[in-house]
């Protein structure tokens, strides 16, 4: 890969397909992880400035 160069979802699906169950693995688990630390943050910033969301909605 390169690292300069933008890839588009066919080419990142592309490589992943090519790679070892083990790795294939390794990808997902790390999405999901990030996509679990991204909720958490999100939940954690909307507990924070909960009144401020509702005094402006």
């Amino acid at each position: 890969m390169e690292s300069q160069h933008n890839y588009t979802v066919e080419e990142v699906l592309e490589i992943v397909n090519t790679m070892a169950p083990k790795d294939r693995e390794t990808i997902k688990t790390a999405l999901l992880l990030e996509e679990a630390e991204f909720e958490r943050l999100v939940k954690e910033d909307f507990a924070k400035y909960e009144a401020t969301f509702k005094a402006l909605a």
